[in-house]
């Protein structure tokens, strides 16, 4: 079994039963306990748990990640990721901004841009944005999640499908697998998602290494779906075959 398929067990484990031991995983996979140490650590990046002495806890995000916390999981990474993004957006263009870590790190890299709008669920975006005189910012509204500092519902879908439509959607999600697509944690994020896609002209998809290969529901869009994949790690040849055979452009930032 893969590294990252025994994670994925792991992940499924502690979702189940809330909690899980070392020397019992250890035992179950047939591994030594500092090989699940390692994988518990991961995991604990991921923001999926939390290390305990003998074993670890599940992080409760049933709704989504505290914000917080989700700024430091891959920091430098979705930092650079945001800094290319942003290189694909021109003036006077208008782009869909979804509610993840990843969309803000890719506005705070907008100051200079002119005449672009910018159409989001998020209001930590539009906090970022709203001095930039040159760059004209909508927020869809609807419910807010007090966790996520986000919009969803019924209000801001119909708000997006019926109201706008944008050149191009920078999103990103909870994880990646080439046979499942792109999945997320929250339902009512996916359908603010799904919305954003279906309403723009490209997608693009900002995805740092630890979503590659995390499994989950609901499902956002299979492959083909995205235009781009932007990441921060040279991907197997697996992921490649998949992204070339769905006519995905792939582009990697330099560390």
């Amino acid at each position: 079994m893969l590294a990252i398929e025994r994670r994925n067990q792991i992940e499924k484990i502690i979702t189940q039963n809330g909690s899980v031991l070392v020397t019992e995983l250890a035992k179950q996979f047939d591994v030594t306990t500092e090989t699940i140490r390692g994988d518990l650590e991961k995991l604990e990046k991921q923001g999926i748990l939390v290390r305990t002495y003998g074993g670890a806890t599940l992080v409760d995000n049933s709704e989504s990640e505290i914000v917080t916390e989700r700024d430091i999981i891959s920091y430098a990474e979705k930092q650079r990721i945001g800094k290319r993004a942003a290189q694909m957006i021109h003036d006077g263009e208008t782009i869909f901004l979804d509610a993840s870590t990843s969309a803000w790190h890719l506005a705070r890299y907008l100051k200079g841009k002119r005449g672009i709008t910018v159409i989001t669920n998020a209001e930590k975006i539009v906090s970022e944005l709203a001095s930039c005189d040159y760059i004209n910012v909508i927020c869809v509204g609807g419910k807010l999640t007090p966790k996520n500092m986000s919009f969803v519902g019924r209000v801001a879908e119909s708000t997006i499908r019926n109201n706008y439509y944008a050149n191009k959607v920078f999103f990103s999600c909870r994880g990646v697998t080439v046979s499942r697509g792109l999945i997320d944690s929250s339902e009512e994020e996916a359908e603010i998602k799904k919305a954003m896609l279906d309403m723009s002209d490209e997608v693009i998809f900002l995805c740092d290494h630890n979503k590659l290969g995390r499994l989950g529901v609901p499902i956002i869009a299979t492959l083909e779906r995205i235009d781009t994949l932007i990441t921060d790690v040279k991907l197997a040849e697996e992921w490649t075959d998949a992204l070339t055979k769905n006519e995905v452009q792939l582009i990697t930032v330099d560390k």
